[in-house]
């Protein structure tokens, strides 16, 4: 799952794609909907060099035709949600270097947000291209307080309301635990779909210890709040679960943020209000697919 659900409503001329050399068709008073997707193997790997034909998009279950296809690199917007709460006192170490590496791996197109969340979200730097910037600011992060991550998470997707590149991604680094928000999880979710922002959770788990049952339930709510937020946006959820994988899991997010599939086909007007259903598959086996499962049509 990558990059944005884009839709666009109005007079459109779409060139095909070099692959198929036909020429432009003219469509009007349609919505082309473009659906980022990423492809790993089973270990976490990523597949590129796939063509068209291998993938199947079906919008409420019914086959669309595959107006466009492209595996093109474009410059991303990165707002980054980082959790400096009191419970992230022991993991905001690896969480700082998680980021670091991150930064360091982003190209200089990128531009980046930084929010910092503890009683309430914090805005660190607006969309800004001085990534070295962000990162001293996320090395001069402390630990301390509540935790108002939802309510951080729904600002940061107001933020990037002003990004510059279409692609928009919002990166969660947080054990997931809240305790202060204001907003709901599904109110979050919510606008998180609409937006069409993806979001890649970037999970931070309490380190093996002893801990209370209801330790345990707060802190397994808190994990399910980051894999529901990447499932339904057709992010990826990955866990920074040893030192040692930090710079695996960076590596990952940067591939995964330029090297995506987007595919496009035009949409029949809905004959409702209210969020479709998209389903992308793959001709092949043994493989993950990450893509958004939703869209709110232009009515």
């Amino acid at each position: 799952m990558a990059t944005t659900l884009l839709r666009l409503t109005a007079l459109a001329v779409v060139l095909s794609s070099a692959c198929d050399a036909q020429p432009a068709t003219l469509r009007v008073d349609v919505n082309l909907v473009l659906v980022p997707v990423t492809v790993t193997d089973r270990s976490g790997r990523l597949i590129t060099g796939l063509d068209r034909s291998r993938f199947q998009i079906l919008e409420e279950g019914v086959p669309q035709d595959i107006a466009s296809f492209s595996t093109e690199d474009l410059p991303v917007s990165i707002g980054i949600v980082l959790d400096v709460s009191g419970s992230m006192r022991q993991k905001l170490a690896s969480a700082r270097a998680f980021l670091r590496a991150l930064l360091g791996g982003a190209e200089i197109r990128d531009e980046s947000l930084l929010l910092t969340c503890a009683d309430r979200p914090d805005l660190q730097t607006d969309l800004t291209p001085d990534l070295d910037r962000i990162g001293s600011l996320v090395q001069a992060a402390q630990s301390a307080g509540s935790t108002a991550l939802i309510d951080t998470i729904y600002l940061s997707i107001e933020r990037m309301k002003s990004a510059h590149n279409s692609r928009k991604i919002l990166i969660v680094v947080s054990d997931g635990q809240d305790n202060f928000s204001r907003h709901t999880k599904s109110e979050l979710i919510s606008k998180a779909i609409e937006s069409e922002a993806q979001i890649y959770s970037i999970a931070t788990p309490e380190p093996a210890r002893f801990q209370k049952a209801i330790e345990l339930v707060d802190a397994n709510r808190g994990l399910m709040l980051l894999d529901d937020l990447a499932h339904a946006t057709g992010g990826i959820y990955l866990s920074l679960d040893a030192a040692a994988s930090v710079t695996g899991v960076a590596e990952r997010v940067v591939r995964a943020l330029h090297e995506q599939y987007l595919i496009g086909y035009y949409a029949a007007a809905p004959a409702q209000k209210g969020a479709r259903r998209i389903q992308v598959r793959l001709d092949l086996p043994d493989v993950r697919l990450y893509s958004r499962g939703q869209y709110y049509p232009v009515l």
